[in-house]
């Protein structure tokens, strides 16, 4: 008998998504629906088939995007839209996570940092909580892992798409 995600309450969906993570099943189809559906409650409008592709294809060009970009891929409006970007990251996070994927947002910064692909404290914050959340361990001190994982999104998109 399957079960009825979408009638689960959101306290029950990210109990589904703790224990999978917590058990290291991530790539259990159930995780990424309940992922899912509970990224849409906390986000609304952002859609994660259209943020990751637009960070691949930013990924192909070994470029960085900024929030904004990821707000214009769901065809939102930055302004009011900006405060759920932050948990919708982490959502495709840990979806990206379960896939085996790299950490897709390590390429996602402010748009005065997109030359140089840097993170302001609050982001890098925000960016190792996210990864945390996903199970994944920071090996290394904060600003290489970040460094080393935007490399392996570039390479990981050159490769796969």
């Amino acid at each position: 008998m399957a079960v009825d995600l979408e009638a689960k309450a959101t306290k029950d969906l990210e109990t589904i998504v703790a224990n999978c993570v917590r058990l290291n099943r991530t790539a259990d189809p159930v995780f990424g629906a309940a992922n899912k559906i509970l990224e849409t409650r906390r986000t609304g409008e952002y859609n994660m088939e259209k943020t990751i592709a637009t960070i691949c294809k930013h990924g192909l060009l070994r470029s960085f995007l900024c929030y904004k970009d990821i707000a214009d891929a769901s065809g939102l409006n930055w302004v009011k839209t900006r405060r759920g970007v932050g948990p919708h990251l982490d959502a495709v996070g840990v979806y990206a996570a379960g896939k085996g994927w790299p950490l897709l947002t390590s390429i996602v910064v402010h748009k005065d940092k997109l030359d140089t692909g840097e993170m302001s404290q609050e982001s890098l914050k925000g960016f190792l909580d996210g990864v945390r959340e996903s199970g994944r361990e920071i090996d290394i001190e904060d600003i290489a892992f970040l460094k080393r994982e935007q490399q392996r999104v570039f390479a990981w998109c050159r490769e796969e798409h």
